[in-house]
């Protein structure tokens, strides 16, 4: 596996493009997804790792995310979940506020709200749809990558 270089700064083009659907589902994708898992989960300055990328944040136009989804809130586990193409099904009239940060802006933070409940589906790594309900924190995830995908940043909310 190879670790991918990062994109920092709001002034960067590839972070403001909507990036291009995915239409081969081969082994150079199996590798890119590999790649963009290592990368996000390698510490960054100060250590902090990454819960999501999204591959344009990886200088790759292509709707690919990841996202940690939490499979067992009493024990807090989670999973990193490979997500191409992915799209919002429902949205919540309910929302939250939270504090978001990205790896594309390190030491930057602050409080955005989003939905707080979502459906959404993607494409796995066979080009296969997948569903899934998910809420709170998970969705707040997903939203943020699906923004990166659509060249938007977390501070564009503030």
């Amino acid at each position: 596996m190879t670790q991918l270089t990062l994109i920092t700064g709001e002034d960067q083009a590839i972070l403001r493009q909507i990036c291009k659907p995915v239409t081969v589902f081969d082994e150079a994708l199996e590798q890119t997804l590999e790649n963009m898992l290592d990368t996000m989960l390698d510490e960054q300055d100060g250590g902090v790792r990454g819960i999501g990328l999204a591959a344009n944040q990886v200088g790759i136009n292509a709707r690919i995310m990841i996202v940690t989804f939490h499979l067992d809130k009493k024990e807090k586990h989670h999973k990193a979940v490979a997500m191409i193409n992915p799209e919002i099904i429902e949205s919540s009239e309910s929302t939250c506020v939270m504090e978001e940060g990205c790896l594309s802006l390190p030491k930057r933070f602050g409080k955005v709200r989003r939905s707080a409940k979502l459906k959404v589906k993607w494409q796995n790594i066979d080009g296969h749809w997948a569903e899934k309900k998910i809420n709170g924190w998970d969705a707040r995830v997903f939203l943020h990558e699906l923004d990166h995908l659509d060249g938007k940043l977390f501070i564009d909310y503030l």
